[in-house]
């Protein structure tokens, strides 16, 4: 009989130890996985912190800088500028900082972050263990550009509500002077035109007009904000890249 328990317990033991041992393992499975799953989302999330510094610096920034700078110099110097050379100098531009850009165009934003985007929304978030790069991410998403992107749409809403303004002008010779081919538009953001009469000559008849002075003023003033709410979003992405590396163990170069 002692013996029969001892097999007994000694079976009991064994099948315990079985169950016990499978269960660690398909613990120690689902964690493995779910740190690769989170290691995934990380890399994707690195690339397109990476992307969007790219596109920052060499588009976004370049761009936007340029145009501010423009409507800064028109809001202080409307009254006292040498027309000649600051239509030549905005000619020579390319789509940095032109004539068009200044007066008749806006500038949109869309960082390339769809894979954090996707995060966000298929719930893929709560998967980040770190929670600092969780709160991060949600920073950089839900405040810092949503903010640019509010300012930006304004923007843009003025921009509409400048076109609106001269087409109802009725004026023909406004309307002479904004006539332009495809083909000479393409010409001038290259800098590939024999004269700059035509660009000379659409500055001199914009800075006769108030509601024109108006629209430089209105919108020069809103392109602070723009560009502060910019700031911030890179100096949250910047802050988020830093977390990730640690998480990644990535070596930043500087």
């Amino acid at each position: 009989m002692k013996n029969i328990l001892a097999r007994g317990g000694i079976e009991f033991i064994a099948v315990l130890l079985g169950i016990t041992g499978s269960l660690w393992i398909d613990e120690n499975r689902k964690a493995q996985d779910q740190n690769e799953k989170q290691i995934t989302i990380l890399e994707a999330v690195y690339e397109d912190i990476i992307q969007t510094e790219n596109f920052m610096k060499l588009r976004r920034d370049p761009a936007f800088q340029m145009d501010s700078t423009w409507m800064d110099y028109f809001a202080n110097n409307w009254d006292n500028m040498n027309v000649d050379s600051v239509a030549v100098a905005l000619s020579k531009n390319g789509t940095n900082g032109s004539f068009h850009n200044t007066f008749l165009d806006f500038r949109e934003f869309h960082p390339p972050i769809s894979s954090i985007e996707l995060i966000m929304q298929d719930g893929s978030l709560k998967e980040i263990h770190n929670i600092d790069i969780r709160k991060k991410i949600n920073e950089l998403v839900k405040t810092d550009l949503e903010f640019v992107l509010k300012n930006v749409q304004t923007e843009i809403d003025m921009q509409i509500n400048f076109r609106n303004t001269l087409i109802n002008q009725n004026d023909p010779k406004l309307a002479e002077l904004l006539s332009i081919s495809q083909l000479t538009l393409k010409k001038r953001f290259r800098d590939k035109v024999d004269s700059y009469d035509d660009q000379i000559d659409q500055l001199k008849y914009f800075l006769t007009k108030d509601y024109v002075r108006t629209y430089i003023n209105l919108k020069n003033r809103h392109r602070y904000f723009v560009m502060l709410f910019i700031r911030n979003f890179k100096q949250t992405l910047s802050e988020l890249k830093i977390l990730v590396e640690e998480e990644l163990n990535i070596s930043s170069k500087k």
